[in-house]
């Protein structure tokens, strides 16, 4: 990794601007030599990187290395903080030329206040320069020429495949006899009370696949009225798991005002509604007023909660005391490490793998077209076999050996040299070796990349655009011609999936990656590599933390937020911080990376905590944003290098306009739905690529900004702008794929889009308010939507016909959300409509009472949710979606007499029901 990082810098050394700037503080010659030095240093490092084991000699000279790049890093970001005024916004110069940038150092340097730190500058080039000197002087005494050399390790060069999408279901075989022995004692009707199993076994034997295996059993979802899945971690949030587990036994996100209700008041909801009452904060306020309606009994819900990577017994202590026993079957399900975590449970000690299912496992992952390369299967059976033995059952290691050995070649002669290049001689490390060597096989980029995973907390679902944008920022992810960045770092993660080293959670309408998690052991190989080569150091306990001099990154995964900052480096690039609060962090003026979350939704965010962070490359605030309207102001004006922006809500409604002078913004993501004023009219933006809940301006009458390279708008047209206007801006707008466009009195020709340059290629359609829809008469063939379009939300439309008979049309149509329309009585779905349809939602269709749904309709369906269509009966038709794995029904009408016998049947088929009338 050493080598990583000293590219890193030289990248930075021959930025022109920079070199510009340390040109500026006469230092330019030393700036020369370092990297001449560091040139040399990066090639003779090649070998750390590719041969892995080094001496112990070695290895301290690849640290003194890594220090000193570090070191040199810090220099130069000094310098260019020297060169930034406090007030102002010097960007444009910065971005335009030498000549600016050499006019406003000169300017600058006539300021008293900066000679000294100018003079310093220089004198710690010098030193540094001196360093390396030593440094190539002690390889040289040492005898250190080439590293790893005669070790026997052989070069393991990367081998790049085409990235294949897998089922993100993990490959998991075996098991079943597992499966049906716990859903035997779920379903054991001579135990009426309450009974708890815990699954026990060490990580990466698959405790949470199993328990997902049992929780989707047919039988399971058939026999109780509710399921509740939660995942626990080490580094949990009661609130947060209690919030998740009322929202999935009620259907619905919990409403904020529950949330301030505090714990004793969820704990207390929890134990009402799995009784079958209703319960709200103001019966918790006033218990006086909850009185049950006479002559109504409650009736409990049968329930299964899984507890899924539980660590410690108080968090079974409160949930358990809050869970009812009304002697009608409930069951819970915890897995674990520790057998005695859960009192009264009924330890199942799951057992590994036996070598065929070992087998079957790795060939799933390591070959995912066997049917190309049949010959070779019985060759690869011989070393897969030994394979097998040294993973010892452990589906983890298997996986992450398959995904290892799908980057080879699938030959004899390359998966032996792989087992005989693995080093198997500490017992019990198997798993831990094969994790390693899987690291090790990685690109060099690719190392940085799956060393970031290790900021995120245990069990973090993490967003994938979220993901990708902070690679960026912080400089991992590399230019690459004809590519976008935000499409290398999906590539680059789709990688990692490929290799079993993340697992992907969700995917959007056109498979990209939604959400992605990391295996807690896998996670601790991430923390394990940060922590060598000073990447990242996190905080999980402020009682217990070290802050490394030389640690690049602080992730706090505590509460004390504002307390550990004071003791942390001052010259840390990125701050994570994952809990409720916003650290103070005006010391740490190099930030590029800053993570803030605020503690109430009240509370505004205190601006003066940012002072000085001049050179934020990404920003993601939660919270009330705006707080002192002029220190936000001073914040903003300061943020000359951003690339994104991701608030929370605006306090004072717009962003300022410095904001638009940027020229590096890249993404501008705001609340949904709270709209700011977008860009002035005079923004010239190349490199702007999101703008979220924006509205348009007055100024657009005279002049539209420049977006040439926008890919994602959600705008809101105010009644004061001229529909022509935008048509004329969405003439612009030539690689747009997303577009959420809302106003009223929408003229026809905005919305037949065959005129605008991104028709052939809109991929997300958001269409509300007053727009004007065509009758069944006008197909969307002719001009209405985009020909390609995979995902279509309406809301708040009015539908003087059946809209279905239109939308079935479209082709490459793969989710479509309708929400809050005014529809006829009957919509209907015809023979052959809806081909590519994935995802359907009907949220709110208040007089909707019927939706027929003709054979051949809708055949690769996957998920289907009704919510509030209170008059809709279920289609008894869904039964017949021989495809569909996920279906919510919501506060709808009973379908008839045969309901339970038609639920019944839609669970032979379908793994995932959530059915609340």
């Amino acid at each position: 990794m050493a080598e990583g990082i000293v590219s890193f810098v030289l990248d930075k050394l021959s930025n022109t601007v920079v070199k510009e700037v340390l040109l500026i503080h006469g230092v330019g010659e030393q700036v020369e030599k370092l990297s001449d030095a560091l040139g040399w240093i990066k090639a003779f490092l090649k070998d750390a990187d590719m041969k892995q084991i080094i001496n112990e000699r070695e290895n301290l000279w690849v640290k003194k290395v890594r220090d000193i790049t570090y070191d040199i890093e810090d220099v130069i970001d000094n310098a260019f903080f020297l060169k930034v005024p406090e007030t102002g916004n010097p960007s444009k110069e910065l971005l335009r030329g030498c000549a600016p940038i050499v006019g406003a150092a000169k300017r600058m340097w006539r300021k008293p206040r900066k000679l000294p730190d100018l003079h310093n500058l220089a004198v710690e080039m010098n030193d540094i320069l001196a360093r390396i000197q030593q440094i190539n002087e002690s390889r040289e005494r040492f005898g250190i020429n080439s590293l790893g050399e005669g070790n026997g390790q052989q070069l393991r060069l990367p081998i790049r495949h085409p990235v294949l999408h897998q089922i993100d279901d993990p490959d998991v075989v075996g098991f079943d006899s597992d499966r049906d022995n716990i859903v035997n004692q779920l379903l054991n009707i001579s135990i009426k009370r309450r009974s708890i199993i815990s699954i026990v076994g060490p990580g990466g034997l698959g405790k949470t696949t199993l328990a997902r295996k049992v929780y989707n059993s047919e039988d399971v979802k058939r026999k109780f009225d509710v399921r509740i899945w939660v995942v626990i971690s080490q580094e949990f949030s009661l609130m947060d798991i209690l919030r998740k587990i009322i929202e999935q036994v009620e259907g619905k996100p919990l409403p904020q005002n529950d949330l301030e209700g505090g714990e004793e008041y969820l704990l207390t909801k929890i134990y009402r509604i799995l009784n079958g009452e209703k319960y709200t904060v103001e019966d918790y306020l006033c218990p006086n007023s909850h009185d049950s309606q006479p002559g109504k009994k409650p009736q409990p819900k049968k329930y299964l909660l899984v507890l899924d990577d539980i660590w410690k017994r108080d968090i079974w202590t409160k949930i358990g005391e809050v869970l009812p026993d009304a002697k009608i079957g409930s069951r819970v399900i915890v897995t674990t490490r520790i057998q005695n975590v859960v009192d009264n449970a009924e330890p199942y000690k799951l057992s590994y793998l036996t070598e065929e299912a070992s087998l079957e496992l790795l060939f799933k992952k390591a070959l995912p077209n066997r049917d190309l390369i049949e010959g070779y299967l019985d060759e690869l059976n011989e070393v897969g076999k030994q394979f097998v033995k040294k993973c010892g059952g452990l589906p983890l290691a298997l996986s992450v050996l398959g995904g290892l050995l799908s980057k080879k070649n699938p030959n004899y002669i390359s998966w032996s040299n792989m087992l005989q290049n693995m080093n198997w001689s500490i017992e019990g490390r198997e798993c831990t070796e094969i994790m390693e060597t899987s690291y090790d096989d990685l690109p060099l980029v690719l190392k940085t990349c799956f060393m970031y995973f290790a900021a995120f907390p245990e069990d973090y679902e993490i967003n994938a655009g979220r993901l990708f944008r902070l690679w960026i920022a912080e400089g991992l992810i590399p230019t690459e011609e004809f590519r976008t960045l935000e499409n290398t770092a999906e590539s680059f993660l789709e990688d990692l999936v490929q290799r079993s080293l993340v697992h992907v959670l969700k995917r959007s309408h056109d498979d990209s990656i939604t959400s992605c998690r990391i295996h807690d052991l896998l996670r601790e190989l991430a923390i394990k590599k940060a922590k060598e080569d000073n990447f990242l150091t996190i905080c999980s306990n402020p009682d217990n933390w070290e802050s490394s001099a030389k640690a690049r990154r602080v992730a706090i995964h505590c509460s004390g937020c504002d307390e550990l900052m004071k003791h942390a480096n001052p010259n840390i690039r990125s701050l994570l911080c994952f809990k409720n609060q916003m650290p103070n962090c005006s010391r740490q003026r190099l930030l590029k990376v800053l993570i803030g979350m605020q503690g109430s939704r009240s509370d505004l965010v205190d601006f003066e905590c940012f002072h000085g962070l001049h050179q934020l490359r990404y920003c993601k605030l939660d919270g009330k944003v705006g707080g002192n309207r002029r220190s936000f102001e001073s914040f903003i004006s300061n943020l000359k290098f951003v690339e994104t922006i991701d608030f929370g809500q605006l306090e004072h409604g717009d962003l300022p306009d410095d904001i638009w002078n940027v020229k590096t913004l890249r993404h501008v993501m705001l609340n949904y739905r709270e709209y700011t004023a977008g860009p002035s009219s005079s923004a010239d933006l190349k490199n702007l690529q999101t703008l979220w809940s924006v509205k348009s301006r007055d100024s657009w009458n005279a002049q539209l900004p420049k977006l040439p390279n926008l890919r994602n708008l959600f705008i809101k047209v105010e009644s004061s702008f001229s529909w022509d206007l935008m048509a004329n801006l969405l003439d612009t707008l030539n690689y747009l794929i997303c577009l959420d466009l809302c106003g009223s009195e929408v003229p026809q020709t905005i919305v037949e889009m065959q005129r605008f340059p991104f028709y052939q290629h809109l991929q997300s359609l958001w269409l509300e308010e007053q727009f004007p829809f065509p009758t069944t008469k006008l197909s969307p063939e002719v001009g209405m939507f985009p020909i390609h379009v995979t995902q279509l939300i309406l809301k708040n439309l009015q539908f003087k016909e059946d809209p279905l008979p239109v939308l079935e049309k479209l082709r490459s149509l793969r989710m479509l959300y309708l929400k809050s329309v005014e529809v006829n009585r009957k919509m209907s779905c015809s023979a052959g409509g809806f081909q590519q349809l994935h995802e359907l939602t009907f949220y709110f269709l208040t007089n909707l009472k019927e939706w027929e749904i003709k054979a051949g309709a809708m055949p690769i369906l996957k998920e289907v949710t009704l919510s509030c269509c209170m008059k809709l009966r279920v289609p008894l038709e869904l039964q017949y979606l021989s495809n569909l794995k996920q279906l919510g029904v919501y506060g709808c009408s009973k379908l008839n007499e045969h309901e339970d016998e038609i639920r019944d049947n839609i669970c032979k088929h379908v793994p995932n029901i959530s059915w609340i009338n």
